[in-house]
């Protein structure tokens, strides 16, 4: 590789995946979206153990789809969809739907004051009481930060029905919230 790892596009770095350069490629691509791809993994899951086994598998297969695609454009966007398909088999093969809360949910790292932090948690405890799509709606637009139109490809749904979840998500998280709302404003 000429150039520093910084000046290469996502879609250069996922085509020298299946050269020599390989590894180096993939360990750029990997500092560029772990953090990323964890998130959602922990988000959805809801259990820190769980997310990083989906996780480490998320960036095997990614690597290995290399060997099988010579290009791709939007590189989070494979490494989100190939993430969220592993979430949704891994909650298909639980038993339970117990799901326990952790601090890692919270974007950690960055100091906030005790209501911004309990705000957050609550959110976090009334995310993990939505249904599933809706779930998966709200996470990708409100903690990834992706546009309507992206979330249609990861997900697999119309540019309504997008929009309508992550509406009703912010509705039924509002509701739920309204009673500790209330108590916070007393």
């Amino acid at each position: 590789m000429e150039r520093l790892l910084s000046e290469y596009t996502d879609t250069e770095l996922y085509e020298c995946l299946s050269t020599a350069d390989a590894d180096v490629a993939f360990s750029e691509l990997y500092a560029r979206y772990s953090s990323v791809v964890y998130a959602y993994c922990v988000r959805v899951m809801g259990d820190r153990d769980k997310a990083a086994d989906v996780f480490q598998d998320t960036f095997i297969r990614f690597y290995q789809s290399a060997q099988r695609h010579q290009s791709m454009e939007n590189v989070k966007g494979y490494l989100l969809t190939i993430s969220r398909n592993l979430c949704l088999n891994e909650k298909k093969r639980a038993s339970s739907n117990n799901l326990e809360f952790d601090e890692l949910l919270y974007n950690p790292g960055e100091s906030r004051e005790h209501e911004r932090n309990e705000m957050m948690d609550l959110i976090a405890r009334a995310l993990e009481l939505l249904p599933q799509d809706m779930r998966e709606a709200f996470v990708l637009r409100e903690y990834q930060g992706l546009s309507y139109k992206e979330m249609t490809v990861i997900l697999d749904i119309k540019l309504e029905t997008a929009k309508v979840r992550v509406f009703r998500a912010r509705q039924r998280i509002k509701e739920i919230l309204q009673p500790y709302l209330d108590d916070m404003q007393r």
